[in-house]
């Protein structure tokens, strides 16, 4: 199928431009396979889309080659799992009864978790605690709103703010990790609808436009979050290291390509999340973004229960609403927000990035803290290409342990 398959990392670029013609066909345009690609464009695929089966036995014949041709770990576990997700993007597609389980195990190279509803009490016992001394009165719920309100941006507003705040990531994020390119720039932008809060898209050449979702509520206070989730030092940065070691030859091709619902995923989004705790000692978080912080943490743990209530368990909306509203503090509007995202084709089983891809990044950075290891987590995160199940063994390595709770 393919002319000329060239290097292992050479294939792979051609397999995933193949995949992601097949799906588009399949499942519609907007179905997200490649997220970004900064390798030689020789590579894309321009011919018609493949057919199906062929596709599928190039794949199974690469992982073949994957499993002859390279000996090094993890390296060869990466591209493993990697592959063994698109296989399952290339299923999905064909409609052949892939389970939300298989999306989220093979997918994203994690298990189906949920959060007791003793965490998610304690959870929210923190949040009303913190609340209490700045809001006084109310339920967790009324406070939460009020909290929001009171710092509520408007779409006009809300780029020049984030661009500013940008600026001070960029400037901590090379305090504490390393220089970035002059010519790095990053473009925020407002888009009035979207099934998520905020998206980088990378343009290459150390370059990316991040759209913000504006119909979703905007508070000051948690700005900072997003920002360095999405830029410095989360995905802009990343990014951004991936690119310069493609061109200073110390990472390979598979690094030039960003592919959605696929392990590396839960990774990029575990540091991305990881983001505040990296630049803490540079730049302490302010005393109304740590409660914002904990409102969310109480969020993202009920948002998993009814991702996997709705996805898993085929819960209706409304029962899964009523529990986003009731336990994760949410007002009416700003709980039906959530939910296009938890039920949309593509994002669904994405969700489990955040949570488990949080929780094993900001284990590994606080225990790399911890032991004076730093450098093995700059390395790891930024240097080197992992699935979840390379980076646990990278942290093994290193003697160091993750935390028994998720949240």
């Amino acid at each position: 199928m393919l002319s000329n398959q060239g290097t292992v990392s050479e294939e792979y670029i051609q397999l995933c431009f193949m995949v992601d013609a097949l799906v588009k066909e399949a499942k519609g345009k907007d179905f997200v396979v490649i997220d970004s690609y900064f390798g030689p464009p020789d590579f894309k695929h321009k011919d018609k889309t493949p057919n199906p089966d062929e596709l599928l036995k190039s794949l199974h014949t690469f992982r073949a080659r994957i499993r002859k041709e390279i000996h090094e770990e993890p390296h060869r576990t990466f591209l493993t799992k990697q592959l063994d997700a698109i296989v399952l993007l290339v299923r999905y597609a064909l409609d052949d009864n892939v389970t939300f389980e298989e999306r989220v195990r093979t997918g994203l190279d994690v298990e189906v978790v949920t959060v007791s509803s003793e965490r998610i009490e304690e959870l929210a016992e923190q949040a009303n605690r913190a609340l209490r001394k700045k809001v006084l009165k109310g339920d967790l719920t009324s406070m939460a709103a009020r909290w929001r309100k009171q710092a509520m941006t408007t779409g006009s507003e809300i780029i020049p703010i984030a661009q500013e705040i940008a600026m001070d990531a960029r400037r901590s994020t090379q305090r504490v990790l390393f220089e970035l390119p002059e010519t790095e720039s990053v473009e925020f932008r407002a888009v009035p609808d979207a099934p998520w809060s905020a998206y980088n898209y990378y343009q290459g050449d150390f370059k990316a436009v991040i759209e913000i979702n504006t119909q979703l509520p905007r508070s000051k206070y948690g700005i900072w979050k997003w920002v360095t989730h999405e830029a410095y030092p989360g995905h802009q940065t990343q990014l951004v290291q991936r690119e310069l070691g493609y061109q200073q030859d110390t990472q390979n091709l598979e690094a030039t390509i960003a592919l959605i619902n696929t392990p590396d995923c839960t990774i990029v989004e575990g540091l991305a999340e990881t983001g505040p705790n990296i630049l803490s000692s540079d730049r302490p978080p302010t005393e109304a973004e740590t409660i914002t912080s904990y409102i969310t943490q109480l969020r993202r743990a009920v948002g998993v229960n009814a991702l996997v209530m709705l996805q898993q368990q085929q819960k209706n909306e409304s029962e899964v609403l009523g529990y986003i509203k009731e336990l994760g503090a949410y007002e009416e509007a700003y709980a039906k927000a959530q939910l296009p995202f938890m039920i949309d084709p593509i994002w669904g089983p994405y969700g489990f990035t955040y949570f488990v891809g949080a929780w094993l990044v900001k284990g590994f950075f606080k225990a790399a803290q911890e032991a004076n290891l730093l450098d093995e987590f700059i390395n790891a995160l930024y240097y080197e290409l992992h699935t979840p199940s390379t980076l646990k063994t990278r942290i093994k390595d290193l003697d160091l342990k993750l935390p028994n709770q998720l949240i």
